[in-house]
């Protein structure tokens, strides 16, 4: 891989982190993604009803694959933190430093700087680029596949971070929303009350006490589950409150289903109610309204389940090409976090593998940075990969 396809990567990655583009904001950066993709010469190239940016290299085997990636990132948090602009990219012994230069622009920069080094003979390669994976992961990669392109793709190759390993599966997650319902009362006479914020910290404690019963698994580690956010109203010093909120992130393993996982916490309301902590407990997972950059919206239920792609020959051969041509070192390995991966692998059966520039570590974190190398090293992984899939 030569010092050109370098510069443009390291080009391409500038351009794209100087455009800041949160969740439901990536109006400006689809844009320049379209016009990179052009400049790289696709067959075609356009941008959907809902806002994904789509390109399509047509292949001389009647296959296809999808490189897939979000361009919205997490807001930049407290700007003291970081060493060096998130929106001015700055290039710092080897590495591009700002924001979703790991999380995960690093990738669709060398995606796009890959297309014109992949080798002939290749499958028909859709290069798929989706907005709002950091609210609901998923949902805009199933729209793409689904409704605007209709194809059932042999595999998906996401960009996530890996630090140039493979990754081949996930713990799923799961967002669910407690609405505890009491009886306001003066604080000072209490009794004459039923403490919403009283029942709520009885059901925090017993759900964090679930954790030494949740299930484990070889490669994806054990299931989680944590309390994220509690509000409670009235929000007055002197009186009881009568409504508290509390959301829950429950990371899963594969064989959990929802049942099992909203039942947990239904056992956990019941008890409050009979301890009469509570008139009304109601536990469900969330429906919400998707704002799209572009104006549209869609409706996203928080329940992304859990995925293991199969050692299949296709992906060990994958594995074996990357470590013998690219990255010596790379081995399968399984993502912590959440991926779209959930709607390709978890819900459509794709076989689905993770593999992209940086460490995932460093992901949401002030003075995110990618080293340079990875880079280089992704836009060549990202070229041979079609290799792998002409036998498919």
């Amino acid at each position: 891989m030569g010092e050109e396809a370098e510069k443009k990567v390291v080009k391409y990655l500038k351009t794209l982190v100087s455009v800041r583009s949160v969740s439901g904001e990536e109006g400006e950066v689809a844009h320049r993604i379209k016009e990179i993709m052009d400049a790289e010469g696709v067959d075609k190239a356009f941008i959907d009803e809902y806002g994904n940016v789509i390109g399509v290299v047509k292949g001389g085997i009647d296959k296809c694959i999808v490189y897939e990636g979000h361009m919205d990132h997490v807001p930049e948090g407290d700007l003291s933190n970081w060493e060096t602009p998130p929106y001015e990219p700055k290039i710092i012994n080897g590495r591009v430093y700002g924001r979703a230069t790991v999380d995960m622009k690093g990738a669709i920069a060398a995606m796009l700087t890959s297309i014109s080094m992949i080798r002939e003979p290749h499958p028909t390669i859709y290069l798929v680029f989706v907005s709002q994976e950091e609210i609901a992961e998923g949902i805009l990669l199933q729209y793409a596949l689904e409704n605007t392109l209709g194809i059932n793709p042999s595999l998906v190759v996401l960009g996530e971070a890996t630090n140039l390993n493979i990754s081949i599966g996930q713990r799923g997650r799961a967002v669910i929303h407690i609405k505890i319902r009491g009886e306001t009362a003066h604080a000072s006479m209490p009794e004459k009350g039923m403490n919403a914020l009283a029942a709520s910290t009885f059901i925090m404690d017993r759900v964090l006490k679930l954790k030494n019963k949740l299930p484990s698994h070889r490669l994806l580690g054990r299931s989680t589950v944590i309390p994220t956010i509690i509000e409670c109203t009235p929000k007055s010093p002197p009186m009881v409150p009568d409504h508290c909120f509390i959301n829950i992130d429950r990371r899963f393993i594969v064989g959990e289903d929802e049942d099992k996982i909203l039942g947990e916490i239904r056992i956990i309301a019941n008890e409050a109610l009979e301890k009469n902590l509570a008139r009304d407990v109601e536990v469900y997972i969330p429906v919400d309204q998707l704002p799209l950059w572009n104006g549209k919206k869609l409706e996203a239920r928080h329940f992304f389940p859990a995925w293991i792609t199969e050692r299949s020959r296709v992906i060990k051969r994958i594995l074996r090409l990357i470590k013998t041509k690219v990255f010596s070192d790379s081995s399968f390995i399984t993502w912590r976090f959440s991926t779209d991966g959930v709607y390709s692998a978890g819900m459509a059966g794709i076989p689905t593998i993770g593999y992209g520039p940086g460490d995932e570590s460093l992901a949401h974190k002030p003075n995110e940075n990618v080293p340079i190398k990875h880079l280089v090293k992704a836009v060549e992984g990202y070229s041979r990969i079609p290799e792998a899939n002409i036998r498919l």
